[in-house]
């Protein structure tokens, strides 16, 4: 299971990396589309307002997980560089555990707020307004994965105090 959970990370961390690529050169596109039109050629683009609404809302999101595969989501770096070995595994572990609860309930909203908006469309583009909604749930989602991934591999042999240590020594 742990060898299935880490294949699987490290599949939906490189998946991620080419939607969120793919996304911010289409954006970059679609923005200097609509600002030539808008400009060169003085006829704006209607539509280019909600798509990048839509696109950036899926870039930060797909974008997200792969700050928690590369473990470089949102932790106290001056407290975690100083503690031991097994207590940086535990405060990691904690940290860790915690983040993927309040991902999960963030499914778990973030599915109902979907559900209720998918009727609805943008006025300028078809699509559907729940698909706007749904980057956090996928997001997240692929983070938990991560978070599982992170907890099932972390090694005390990984703490940054024994880089330290060792990058200290070295020089």
């Amino acid at each position: 299971m742990k060898a299935f959970i880490h294949t699987l990370s490290e599949i939906l961390y490189k998946i991620s990396s080419w939607v969120t690529g793919f996304i911010l050169v289409a954006l970059c596109l679609i923005i200097d589309y609509s600002v030539i039109m808008r400009f060169i050629f003085n006829k704006p683009v209607q539509w280019q307002y909600e798509l990048t609404l839509v696109g950036l809302c899926w870039a930060t999101f797909i974008g997200m997980p792969m700050a928690f595969h590369m473990q470089e989501h949102m932790k106290l770096t001056f407290v975690t560089d100083r503690l031991s070995p097994k207590a940086w595994r535990t405060y990691m572990d904690v940290i860790d555990v915690l983040l993927a609860v309040f991902l999960v309930m963030g499914i778990y909203y973030s599915s109902m707020i979907v559900k209720t908006s998918w009727v609805q469309f943008y006025q300028t583009i078809a699509i559907r307004k729940g698909v706007y909604y749904l980057a956090f749930t996928v997001g997240a989602a692929i983070s938990v994965i991560h978070l599982i991934d992170n907890i099932l591999n972390r090694k005390p042999e990984d703490a940054p105090i024994l880089k330290l240590a060792k990058e200290a020594e070295e020089t």
